[in-house]
């Protein structure tokens, strides 16, 4: 490790306040997402016309889910070329705003019985914004934490944000599971969907207060004295990284499928294809974000100390394996409590992969170009793996005349072969990298 890193990486005082600053955004960014998601078919009987086919009422609102994702590669490249150019402080500043503000005007959307298609089109162009400040926020939160961080706990400290992530979707199911427990379903269909939509602006609020008051990173305020900053980021990054960009998008082939069928499609998956009670459906995602979120800590523990490649392969190859058995005991019992653990277990050995894997994205690539490098190819596969799965999950499914559940595994298994590919010809091992280079 260079004398140079360690003068400009590693601040006197451990950056917990740093930390806290930089995931309120992704709590929020995760949590916008996730009621989305969760509230899928509350979404699709107020914003599509009633007398829809049900499947394709959903499928549509997944395809609104799906062009938020669809919009953040804009946002990679407009607020991952302002990251790399005016601070990541003062973009995610920006980013964190602009979500808060899309997502409570949402909630306040009149539906379609009211407005007609006015309503539909509103909620696809809000969907949109929702997008472009997620496609910021990534790339720029990860700089700013690892760029905060020591070199012997950066795996650690990046972590974060993939619990912040996790926070942000488990508050969103557990308001599910309150919501969906505490009101008539007629009531929660009507109006009640609404409060987590509405109540994301106060979190907004917070992440912005929280972010004003941080400094800019060290390494990024090195690079702005010493007039190391590149005017074009976008095209600098593209001469010199190309290859790290490949590898990142290839990755997140596996890790977005995963984790938003995983993570977020269950409720969905559950209570439209296994006859699951709503609240049951909750509590097993809720559930499952928790072990989710236990475990990421514990992975980028070991992945400061054995490396990021070993880890990631570890979860990769853990999934590709284990997908499949798993959901067939899921789908073969009908004991929540042995539905619940077999899902928990999945998302902790996916958390091994992309715990890991979110602290060898920022690695990849030098700091001048850091946030862009890693915006680009992550949100670009954001919107061609992420913001399709829901929606292809769905379609693969109900393919036929008799729902085949077992489409779910297959397709995970399939998309985590891809990152399984990525990883053994394309992804170098960061740990050891000089990270203010």
């Amino acid at each position: 490790m260079s004398d140079t890193e360690n003068a400009v990486a590693a601040p006197k005082k451990q950056p917990t306040g740093y930390v806290i600053a930089g995931i309120s955004g992704n709590v929020l960014e995760w949590f916008d997402f996730g009621i989305y998601s969760y509230f899928a078919v509350a979404i699709s009987a107020n914003f599509f016309p009633a007398d829809a086919d049900q499947i394709v009422a959903l499928m549509n609102t997944f395809l609104v889910f799906g062009l938020g994702f669809l919009a953040r590669p804009i946002g990679g490249f407009i607020f991952g070329h302002f990251g790399d150019r005016i601070g990541r402080k003062n973009t995610l500043s920006i980013t964190v705003v602009l979500m808060g503000l899309s997502t409570f005007l949402i909630g306040c959307l009149p539906s379609y019985a009211t407005a007609g298609a006015f309503s539909t089109v509103i909620l696809v162009l809000l969907r949109i914004c929702q997008g472009i400040s997620a496609g910021g926020e990534w790339g720029n939160v990860i700089s700013f934490l690892g760029e905060f961080a020591k070199p012997g706990n950066r795996g650690l400290i990046v972590s974060f944000s993939q619990v912040g992530s996790a926070v942000g979707l488990l508050i969103a199911s557990l308001l599910g599971l309150l919501l969906s427990s505490t009101m008539a379903e007629v009531d929660l269909l009507g109006w009640g969907w609404r409060i987590p939509f509405i109540a994301g602006i106060a979190i907004a609020i917070l992440g912005f207060y929280m972010r004003r008051g941080v400094d800019e990173t060290p390494v990024f305020t090195e690079k702005k004295e010493h007039q190391e900053l590149v005017s074009a980021p976008i095209i600098e990054v593209f001469k010199t990284s190309l290859k790290p960009m490949l590898g990142v998008f290839l990755c997140t082939a596996g890790g977005f499928t995963a984790y938003w069928l995983i993570l977020s499609y269950m409720p969905t998956y559950f209570t439209k294809f296994l006859n699951t009670s709503s609240q049951d459906a909750f509590l097993l995602s809720s559930l499952t974000l928790v072990a989710y979120i236990i475990v990421l800590p514990i992975a980028g523990l070991l992945a400061d100390r054995f490396g990021r490649k070993p880890l990631m392969l570890v979860g990769t190859i853990g999934i590709v394996l284990l997908s499949y058995p798993v959901f067939a005991m899921v789908t073969g019992t009908e004991s929540l409590t042995i539905r619940i653990l077999l899902v928990m277990g999945l998302a902790g050995v996916f958390a091994l992969m992309n715990s890991a894997f979110t602290s060898a994205m920022p690695e990849s690539f030098p700091a001048k170009v850091r946030v862009t490098g890693v915006s680009i190819p992550y949100n670009l596969g954001s919107a061609l793996f992420g913001g399709t799965c829901s929606m292809v999950a769905t379609a693969l499914i109900g393919s036929t005349e008799n729902p085949n559940v077992m489409m779910l595994p297959i397709y995970i298994t399939v998309m985590m072969c891809v990152s399984l590919i990525s990883l053994i010809f394309i992804i170098k091992e960061t740990v050891n990298k000089d990270y203010s280079a």
